[in-house]
């Protein structure tokens, strides 16, 4: 008996060892076809741009085509609902940031997913924030802003586009232990036509739009929410030179849902970081001078995350309890 059970076993690990290559061909056969990366953008704009400039470097390296699928709308909702009803395959990701991470949790009780339902793979892109005035402005710097907004709440407009610039502004306000007169657009180019025509004082936006604004001299930035001065715009101080501990980027990363294959995940991870740090793509980004590569782990990412539902709890409640702000 001790013998043919000897002889069973001896079968039955030959057999397996047999399967061994084949099924080893298959875990390493990943990924075996397109990979979709879903944008919650639309096409053309900025997010596009470089959601496509990533799916191109990262299709050479992976050696299979990288789709681009748009699918802007509903402050994040359409993109998201796109990856939870694919398969936890590894065949589709989404490029997510704090709106849809930190902001809408903050926010909505009702939201049919949680930040759980994601897997972070890899930070991709951080872009800092300015705040800008009109050519003709009463404030010739930040200092006099601050001062003026310290004087009394709500006697300085702030105009925003977004809810992820309306909660940074929050916060900035609450540095300043005042608050801002917010009013909130539809889009850029709203907010440029009222601080060149005088309506509006001052805005917070997404530094890339302003650098040849500036240059022209259609607006002024009287300061940057970094941690240092930017390299396109160097004579432009950081909020933090005027003595105020504020600075708010819009970063964004590319996640799977949660569930993919550990060996899928690590891998499309690491392929990753080989695009985000590829010569090509660097070159690229570095030629905008506002958007910086920021290729940190999945595990970062998470990190962050968590680190986001903490700081912006407070700014993300006083924004859903203030039902003053004008909308244009």
């Amino acid at each position: 008996m001790h013998g043919r059970l000897t002889r069973r076993r001896m079968q039955f690990l030959l057999a397996a060892s047999a399967l061994c290559p084949a099924l080893a061909v298959r875990a390493n056969d990943y990924p075996s076809r397109a990979v979709r990366m879903v944008l919650p953008v639309g096409t053309g704009g900025g997010g596009d741009t470089l959601g496509r400039a990533i799916a191109e470097h990262l299709s050479a390296i992976i050696g299979q085509p990288v789709v681009v699928d748009n699918r802007p709308g509903a402050d994040g909702l359409i993109a998201m609902q796109s990856l939870l009803s694919a398969p936890a395959d590894g065949y589709t990701m989404l490029l997510i940031g704090p709106q849809p991470m930190v902001f809408n949790p903050l926010l909505r009780s009702d939201l049919p997913y949680q930040p759980s339902d994601l897997l972070p793979l890899t930070g991709v892109f951080r872009s800092w924030t300015t705040l800008v005035t009109g050519p003709d402005s009463r404030f010739g710097n930040f200092a006099e802003l601050a001062a003026a907004v310290r004087a009394g709440r709500d006697t300085v407009s702030l105009g925003t586009s977004g809810l992820s610039y309306r909660v940074g502004a929050t916060l900035l306000g609450s540095r300043l232990d005042s608050r801002f007169l917010q009013i909130s657009y539809k889009s850029f180019p709203q907010i440029l036509n009222d601080l060149v025509g005088g309506v509006l004082d001052v805005a917070l936006v997404d530094t890339t739009p302003i650098v040849p604004l500036q240059n022209a001299g259609k607006l002024r930035a009287l300061a940057v929410a970094a941690p240092q001065r930017l390299p396109l715009l160097p004579g432009v101080p950081t909020i933090h030179e005027s003595g105020v501990d504020f600075d708010f980027a819009l970063w964004t990363a590319l996640a799977v849902r949660a569930g993919t294959p550990a060996e899928h995940a690590r891998r499309l991870e690491a392929d990753l970081h080989k695009a985000l740090t590829s010569p090509g793509l660097t070159d690229f980004v570095a030629k905008l001078g506002t958007t910086e590569l920021w290729p940190v782990s999945g595990a970062d990412i998470a990190a962050e995350v968590a680190a986001g539902l903490s700081r912006f709890k407070a700014p993300v409640a006083q924004v859903a309890a203030d039902v003053s702000v004008e909308q244009r």
